[in-house]
């Protein structure tokens, strides 16, 4: 139309040239002529501009599902999604062939059964037709790229017609999700993304997270904590709500059907069991992609199995049905860590028989009173060491006489801080029970914190004092300590604080009381507590924190090592776990003999790193421990190793001054002598923890790293090199640690 009205235009000009060529008078303006015909179409314009970048020019693909249209009767649903970077710029240009979609429905629970997930497209596994949840392609169906950010995918099917689906219901909650592999074509590698999971009704639209039908068990998050960014598949399947669409009942790995667990891969059955691993009576695996089998008998879950909580928490708003866990008891989810139970052949004690979820709630349902209420699943998961624990607390109350050649005095008390009362340590039951070590107080003294070395505490190989409080009852009650008033209790070293000691000193409070319960003396962990003091310094100076306790709780809930005496305190640990501790002492029998003479280091900025890497280095931490037991640790972390701040505070990671903090000992030859100790240089100990290979030590030894140094009568490094490691790791710098780790790219959604 633009091209008429130009027309027109044209008329008109030509009609005013030809009347200025007429003499005489104007005459009135003629009719309206008829509008002449339409020109030609013009020419294409430039494209617009929508402001969406390829799609593999993203480091972070974020997916969010806007609506998804089902046709009556259960048509080939139509799901609208948009793609966005980490800026929030629409993408473009994403392949039909990388990307995959789910749609599951959820089916509410029968005879006390849990509610359950089941999708509609499904494939054939070790020969059984329809027996897996899997995706679909995004060429199976109608795939559209609008160009501004915005898609539109529609499934190959109606939902009516996928043969391994379930029974199309308008009324129930469904969920679509999908998966992208930049991987396949576009890029080396596959652009970490979310799976956009969306709930809605056929017959309703979206599904609120408040859904009283809905089934939102875990959480990203509580995963999260441990595993970094929970990635499966090639790295494309990120988010536990996706996860559950194709890991449901319906789903089952045919290369295992034979075994106990009858091959399931429902989420409940495969993440219990794979937690569980070690101590299931018939283990578990999978055969996944390329026949490849995963055996997870011998995982071992790095805290007590029992805190349900760590993965199923009922006061996140996220997962309102997190509460399952207590309330809706099945043979499921009990048989996969009790899988020793045929529920039909009455193995379960009394020897009653169950063919269906019926009756699980009246023993073990939230309300139920039979036992007096002590067969409710969380009575019977309680923890009796973390619930007594409530009941003691340390504290250091004052130091006097830490300055050279003083013997240090400590005031401290054991309370309850329910009720505020201290506790009698001469003679109360849980202090007094010292047969086999099961009651246990140990106050020490360390120094100085610059790093420890406690040289001249007369305990090798750089131990600190340690003082034993308790004097009441049998056994290891050999101890001295006053009663100075409302019990709070004092000791008093029997060695002095070396002449030449300087700086400050750090004073640690552990142990553990013991309870009798049932019989047994019960070791009960209680957070370690610390008090520094000056010894030379006018104002006291702490230990420098480079982690946080915290974070090693994300795996293991409570730390809590060396029987219990140890407890959320890494300030404790380091104190013995020192520069130059090694563990000669234990060194001998069996450990000797698995491991050979030479000692192994204990500090912890290597111990950590490398029991953390074995697994992933192929070199074992191997260690000699209490009582000369030999303890090799290769496990797998189950995090990204990489990812420094899983267990760093913010910049807790970057090179040191080799100049302000020890080597460390790795030959430590007269236990009390630091001067014939064989040592590495401070930073190249951290980094060859984990970088193991010949290459990464000569790259070390090249910019002035030392593994063959020795130490002087002051445990400084005697080296012919100096490190020069911040000059290219530091912060900001060419190879900055934390850019070169990738720290800051984990869990983007």
């Amino acid at each position: 139309m633009k091209t008429a009205r130009f027309l027109g235009l044209v008329s008109l000009v030509l009609v005013a040239f030809s009347l200025a060529a007429c003499s005489g008078d104007d005459g009135p303006a003629g009719p309206t002529g008829p509008t002449g015909p339409s020109g030609p179409p013009g020419a294409s314009g430039p494209p617009g501009n929508s402001g969406a970048l390829p799609v593999e020019s993203a480091s972070i693909i974020n997916v969010t599902v806007t609506d998804v249209a089902v046709p009556a009767g259960g048509g080939a649903p139509t799901v609208a999604f948009t793609l966005t970077n980490e800026l929030g710029q629409g993408l473009k240009g994403l392949p039909a062939s990388n990307i995959s979609f789910v749609i599951s429905q959820l089916s509410p629970g029968i005879n006390g059964s849990a509610s359950e997930w089941q999708a509609y497209p499904t494939r054939s596994s070790a020969g059984i037709p329809n027996a897996q949840a899997t995706t679909e392609s995004g060429t199976a169906g109608t795939f559209e790229d609008f160009g501004d950010g915005t898609f539109q995918y529609t499934f190959a099917e109606a939902l009516t017609d996928y043969p391994g689906g379930p029974t199309y219901d308008e009324s129930k909650i469904h969920r679509v999700g999908l998966e992208i592999r930049t991987n396949r074509g576009l890029l080396p590698y596959n652009i970490p993304h979310n799976n956009g999971p969306y709930d809605f009704r056929p017959l309703g639209g979206a599904v609120g997270r408040d859904d009283p039908e809905h089934r939102l068990i875990v959480d990203n998050d509580t995963c999260n904590a441990c595993h970094d960014q929970l990635a499966f598949h090639g790295e494309g399947r990120f988010d536990i709500e996706y996860c559950v669409t194709c890991h449901n009942p319906s789903s089952i790995d045919g290369d295992t059907a034979d075994e106990p667990w009858g091959g399931s891969v429902n989420m409940t059955v495969m993440i219990h069991k794979i937690h569980y691993g070690v101590n299931l009576a018939n283990g578990y695996k999978v055969v996944g992609y390329g026949g490849t089998e995963y055996d997870y008998s011998d995982i071992i879950f790095p805290q007590d199995v029992r805190n349900c909580q760590t993965c199923h928490n009922d006061s996140d708003s996220n997962t309102p049905q997190a509460s399952n866990y207590y309330e809706t008891i099945t043979r499921t989810a009990c048989g996969t860590c009790h899988d020793d139970i045929d529920w039909e052949a009455g193995d379960h004690p009394g020897g009653a028989v169950f063919p269906d979820d019926s009756f699980c709630v009246d023993c073990h349902g939230p309300n139920s009173e039979i036992s007096g209420g002590m067969l409710r699943v969380r009575n019977v998961h309680k923890i009796t060491t973390q619930e007594l624990a409530k009941e003691f607390a340390f504290e250091i109350v004052a130091v006097s006489s830490t300055g050279p050649d003083e013997f240090p005095v400590v005031d401290f008390r054991v309370f309850n801080p329910l009720t505020g009362d201290n506790y009698d340590i001469h003679n109360d039951v849980p202090f007094v029970q010292c047969a086999d070590r099961a009651s246990r107080l140990a106050i020490s003294v360390g120094w100085d914190t610059t790093d420890y070395t406690n040289t001249g505490s007369g305990a090798g190989p750089a131990q600190p004092i340690s003082m034993n409080p308790l004097v009441g009852g049998v056994g290891g009650c050999n101890g001295a300590s006053e009663n100075i008033g409302n019990n709070v209790f004092r000791v008093t070293s029997t060695t002095a604080i070396p002449t030449d000691a300087t700086g400050t000193a750090v004073v640690a409070f552990d142990g553990h009381p013991a309870v009798p319960v049932d019989g047994s003396n019960v070791r009960i962990p209680v957070p370690n507590v610390v008090f520094y003091t000056p010894i030379t310094d006018g104002t006291v100076v702490a230990r420098r924190n480079a982690v946080a306790i915290e974070k090693c709780d994300d795996c293991h809930n409570e730390l809590s090592m060396h029987g219990n005496n140890r407890t959320d305190n890494i300030e404790v640990c380091v104190v013995c776990h020192n520069p130059n501790a090694t563990d000669i002492s234990r060194r001998g029998g069996a450990c000797e003999e698995a491991f050979g003479a030479d000692d192994q280091s204990i500090d912890m900025k290597y111990m950590i790193h490398a029991l953390h890497a074995g697994g992933a280095t192929g070199v074992p931490y191997d260690v000699c421990g209490y009582g000369n037991n030999p303890y090799s640790f290769d496990f797998v972390y189950p995090g990204k190793l990489n990812n420094c701040e899983g267990c760093h505070v913010e910049g807790g990671y970057y090179p040191v001054d080799a100049t302000q903090v020890l080597g460390t000992t790795f030959d430590a030859n007269a236990p009390l002598d630091p001067s014939d100790d064989r040592a590495v240089s401070p930073n190249t100990t951290v980094c060859s923890a984990c970088h193991v290979s010949q290459l990464a030590a000569d790259h070390m030894e090249q910019n002035g790293g030392d593994f063959n140094a020795m130490k002087d009568a002051d445990s400084n490094l005697i080296s012919s090199g100096s490190e020069t490691c911040s000059l290219c790791h530091g912060e900001g710098r060419s190879a900055d640690v934390g850019v070169m780790h990738g720290v800051g790219n984990f869990q983007f959604n």
